[in-house]
């Protein structure tokens, strides 16, 4: 990691250790040590209910037919692409542990059965922004259908997507994503967009341990990903960060 800043043991200037929330990356769907469930599966969203874990992430993409449906990757098989396909050739395949691809509003409406259980709704990167705008509205829609605002988060890697999120909704929680230390916007710029959250990669935050409270004092929550060793839940903890993402819950939530 270039210019890495490392942080020292103990400090009187190292801020006290936060009461760290753990996100859960695309549901619950390891023991900690290996896979259980398919991810971003409705399986999986049950299991992370059944932890009551603090939040859960999930990801967002639209069908060739304006289906939305939730998947981390755009390509499913050699023939199937969450969007260039259609819904019905989509739900009819199935994941290694036997899921289907379920659909947004499905996933929504068994995350209301536990509204202590925070959603994250990552928006994918569509082939234009006008594209992803339609996507926005149609989140934002369902989500306000099943008055479930207050749960929900929602994330995008690119801020023009947030933007749009905002415009539609001024209510929203919305949090920029970066995995680049140098694409990474300071503190000023994210209170200037009016992003409610900010959830950057371990490089970013090691090179730039203030930011933090930096954060802490715009009212801007933040999040460290990805964190998956109880090593790198100590770095957090001692940045003051709010919120690690992690894909083992099992081993960084307890």
């Amino acid at each position: 990691m270039a210019g890495l800043m490392l942080l020292p043991a103990c400090s009187s200037n190292q801020p006290a250790k936060s009461q760290l929330r753990v996100l859960s990356h695309r549901g619950l769907r390891t023991s900690g040590t290996e896979f259980v469930t398919d991810e971003n599966t409705l399986d999986a969203l049950a299991r992370a209910q059944e932890k009551k874990v603090d939040g859960c992430e999930f990801d967002v993409h639209m069908t060739a037919d304006g289906e939305l449906v939730i998947r981390h990757d755009a390509k499913i098989d050699a023939t199937l692409n969450c969007q260039k396909s259609n819904f019905e050739d989509i739900r009819a395949y199935r994941l290694p542990h036997g899921n289907q691809i379920p659909t947004l509003h499905e996933w929504l409406v068994q995350a209301k059965e536990t509204p202590e259980v925070l959603q994250f709704l990552e928006i994918k990167a569509h082939a234009t922004q006008e594209i992803e705008n339609v996507v926005v509205a149609k989140c934002l829609e369902e989500v306000k259908a099943l008055d479930m605002l207050d749960q929900m988060y929602f994330l995008s890697f690119k801020p023009e997507t947030l933007d749009e999120v905002l415009r539609l909704e001024p209510k929203a929680r919305a949090m920029l994503n970066s995995s680049s230390l140098h694409h990474s916007l300071p503190p000023a710029e994210v209170e200037k967009r009016g992003f409610y959250a900010a959830s950057y990669g371990v490089e970013t935050f090691l090179n730039h341990p203030e930011w933090a409270a930096e954060f802490h004092e715009r009212g801007i929550e933040t999040f460290m990903w990805m964190v998956n060793s109880p090593y790198l839940k100590d770095i957090a903890e001692r940045l003051g960060v709010d919120w690690v993402t992690t894909d083992y819950y099992d081993i960084i939530g307890n």
